[in-house]
């Protein structure tokens, strides 16, 4: 009897153990009602955005960047729960910049009322010339979220939104030797849409870590054009308008975006 006690105990011990892994193991995190993301990343200009020189801005081809940055805070609020599925309403605030440079310079003086409609000679020189387009956004959208396992550590993100996008810039064009020029390119407000997957990993069940891409198309509506009215400031001239220019065609502007982060969540039921 004296040797079974302590058997019993061992026994009792190793079993409540066990018993409290399973239940570790099998517990499930919430499906939560609120999100929050915080991304950052790579964005690579597409269509008339992405330029091989700055030349291409001055001639109203495109806008002459090779290469940007992008960071989201996304809000997320689950409106439906199913079994394996959620269902969230989705308030994306984002900025990205895209920039290029050239190494060489244009001789580009500052631009005054009239131009492009007014051109003035583009002769090539020693020096630099850069561009940079800054893209701060509003979005709001859906996303449906998919968990891959029982324990939902693991999850998938679809979502679709509708965007606003207030694009501006500026170039510069340094010649060796001389000062540095610059044009602005002034603020235009623009409607379009993006896309996006994500996947991500919940280490915890209040929070995750994510990666994932992105398509964005930002001027889909109110593209417009105009000749320069003030020294040194550039409309966007995204629109047509053959009668300021017959090289001003529409330009499209998107991105896709590349990108990791991290995810908190609250609420909600296992």
């Amino acid at each position: 009897m004296k040797k079974l006690i302590p058997a019993l105990i061992v026994l009792v011990f190793i079993s409540s153990n066990l018993y409290s892994q399973t239940e570790i193991i099998t517990s499930k995190y919430t499906k939560p009602f609120f999100s929050i993301d915080a991304d950052f990343g790579y964005a690579l200009p597409l269509f008339d955005l992405s330029g091989s020189s700055i030349k291409e801005f001055y001639d109203l081809k495109s806008y002459s960047t090779s290469a940007g940055y992008t960071g989201n805070l996304k809000f997320g609020f689950t409106v439906a729960n199913f079994k394996w599925t959620q269902l969230r309403v989705k308030l994306t605030l984002g900025y990205s910049r895209f920039m290029g440079t050239d190494n060489v310079a244009y001789s580009f003086p500052k631009v005054t009322p009239g131009w492009p409609t007014t051109t003035y000679p583009l002769v090539q020189t020693s020096g630099e010339s850069t561009i940079n387009i800054h893209h701060p956004m509003t979005a709001v959208g859906m996303d449906y979220v998919v968990f891959t396992d029982s324990k939902r550590t693991s999850l998938f993100t679809f979502g679709g939104d509708l965007t606003l996008t207030g694009m501006f810039g500026k170039i510069t064009d340094q010649r060796s030797g001389y000062g540095e020029e610059y044009n602005n390119i002034t603020s235009a407000v623009r409607f379009g849409f993006g896309i996006n997957t994500v996947y991500t990993f919940r280490p915890a069940s209040w929070m995750g870590i994510n990666t994932g891409i992105r398509f964005q198309m930002s001027n889909l509506l109110g593209k417009t054009s105009a000749a320069v009215t003030e020294d040194r400031d550039i409309p966007f001239n995204d629109g047509e308008d053959l009668s300021i220019n017959p090289n001003l065609k529409s330009r499209n502007i998107g991105y896709f975006g590349f990108f990791g982060g991290v995810s908190f969540y609250m609420g909600g039921k296992k």
